[in-house]
């Protein structure tokens, strides 16, 4: 009786414990974008910004295994901000894994909150003080103001910098633009030149803008090859030729990078950032939007570029020696998606617990009552017991046993007179035993938010994170990918693919 009581208390206190466990939705972690350091799923951060900090973002990286990374949502539909930048720290896996020198820096807009949240390696170098320190002074006064874009760079580059990395550099001179048409002003054209310039020694690959009146009596495809030798267009690199009068243009990749940036790709990226405005002759905010474009698809892939540059540098490694390019398989990081339990399928199972709990109670109450009236835990009189261990006469033991062990050792006795005061109990039946098992799980957060206190539990997290390949092509040419790669047929740089142009 003692033992069922225990049972029953001890059942009622685990359903009391897990209800809120069961209750709370864990939250949805979605897959990490291809340039891995900005995420920009709000859709908040324009692309010279994401272009900037994903540059530095990669050489933090390459410099000791350090990595920044932004997101931005809508909202975290109800779960904290703190489990929510935990959650997809853990599952992108940021940061190197022996250090776990990562930080994830979280926005969310509609809930008008962020957080950022710090690797276990990090609790003495970036503490959460440290870290609300950075927030308030960088992001805060923009983020009250909606220039979500100002404060993320701002808080990006001090995380970085509070790494030992560097956000500001003094860019090369190379000249990335020839405006033989005349119709770039010169903001256009500093901005191209430094973005070359910048990103280049990140990528390996850099952009070439080149603007005529017209082409002349050559093709523009023709033109566009020929313009990729005189310019010193490297195997890496990609050139862009704007043929104004001719109101067409034309682009051509490396031979080193057409089967990744193929034509395709190209024709994509044309399609939707450059021809926009060009219809509309807006042809520096047409090739700035397209240039953008192409140092995203190369900074979403430079973590790869830097690790086979990297290798090739290495003495006696096969590029070293033959002076060819290291080729090397890679493919995005799988991230699985963790669904959250909704709120309704925890009260289901929550209920099916405690019905169990009133059958448990409704049992022992029912033995219990027939032990006070009989001596024996089954009621005596019930036609089923009596089909199913035969007639009691008082016996000790009634009840125990199955139903054919009964049939084959119950003893046929005669009746024995009853006797007021008398008793004819026994020994009790033997009890059994029961066990209940559970199980449960432990996370732990920490950092700092707009809000919130912080605290100096940090997650201990994984490292290594990882990009994807993805697409583009042109105006006039076709989508047809079957000439994307090969050697060049000139010995020069420009690949045998032809190109992209404008699609008529």
């Amino acid at each position: 009786m003692k033992k069922t009581f225990k049972l029953a208390l001890i059942a009622m206190l685990l359903s009391v414990l897990l209800l809120p466990s069961l209750s709370l939705a864990k939250p949805a972690v979605p897959k990490h974008t291809a340039s891995f350091y900005v995420n920009d799923f709000a859709d908040v951060i324009d692309t010279k910004t994401e272009n900037y900090m994903v540059n530095y973002g990669v050489r933090l990286h390459q410099k000791d295994g350090a990595q920044v990374v932004l997101v931005t949502v809508d909202s975290t539909n109800g779960v904290s901000m703190e489990e929510y930048a935990t959650a997809l720290f853990n599952s992108w896996g940021v940061g190197s894994a022996d250090k776990n020198n990562g930080v994830l820096l979280l926005m969310s807009i509609k809930d008008d909150d962020y957080w950022a949240v710090p690797g276990k390696g990090l609790e003495s170098t970036l503490t959460d003080s440290k870290i609300s320190k950075i927030l308030s002074a960088s992001l805060e006064p923009d983020f009250a103001k909606k220039d979500y874009s100002a404060g993320a760079r701002k808080t990006y580059g001090a995380l970085v910098q509070s790494l030992g990395g560097t956000y500001t550099e003094t860019a090369g001179s190379k000249n990335y633009v020839a405006d033989n048409a005349g119709v770039l002003p010169k903001v256009t054209k500093d901005y191209l030149n430094q973005s070359g310039n910048r990103y280049q020694p990140t990528t390996r690959s850099g952009v070439y803008i080149v603007t005529v009146k017209n082409s002349g009596n050559q093709s523009l495809e023709d033109y566009t090859y020929a313009k990729f030798a005189s310019a010193g267009a490297g195997p890496n690199d990609v050139m862009l030729v704007l043929d104004i009068g001719g109101d067409n243009y034309h682009a051509l990749q490396g031979k080193n990078i057409d089967g990744i940036l193929t034509n395709d790709v190209i024709s994509r990226i044309l399609t939707t950032e450059l021809e926009p405005q060009f219809a509309k002759k807006n042809y520096a905010a047409g090739a700035t939007a397209a240039a953008n474009a192409f140092y995203s698809f190369f900074l979403a892939r430079a973590d790869h570029v830097q690790e086979t540059a990297a290798a090739a540098a290495k003495p006696g490694s096969p590029a070293a020696t033959a002076g060819q390019a290291v080729k090397t398989a890679s493919s995005p990081v799988k991230i699985e998606e963790l669904k959250p339990m909704s709120v309704s399928k925890a009260f289901t199972i929550m209920g099916i617990f405690l019905i169990i709990i009133l059958l448990i109670s409704v049992a022992a109450s029912l033995r219990n009552r027939h032990i006070a009236l009989f001596g024996i835990p089954v009621n005596p009189r019930s036609p089923r017991n009596v089909r199913r261990y035969g007639t009691w006469y008082g016996q000790p033991g009634y009840g125990a046993g199955s139903r054919w062990y009964n049939r084959q050792h119950r003893r046929r006795r005669r009746p024995v007179p009853h006797h007021s005061g008398s008793s004819f109990w026994g020994s009790s039946p033997e009890d059994s035993s029961y066990t209940n098992h559970g199980g449960g799980g432990f996370s732990s957060g920490g950092g700092a938010g707009r809000y919130s206190s912080s605290t100096d539990d940090e997650d201990d997290n994984h490292g290594g994170g990882g990009s994807s390949y993805g697409g583009g092509a042109g105006r006039y040419s076709s989508d047809d990918d079957d000439n994307d790669s090969g050697s060049s047929g000139g010995g020069g740089s420009a690949s045998s693919g032809g190109g992209v142009g404008r699609q008529h």
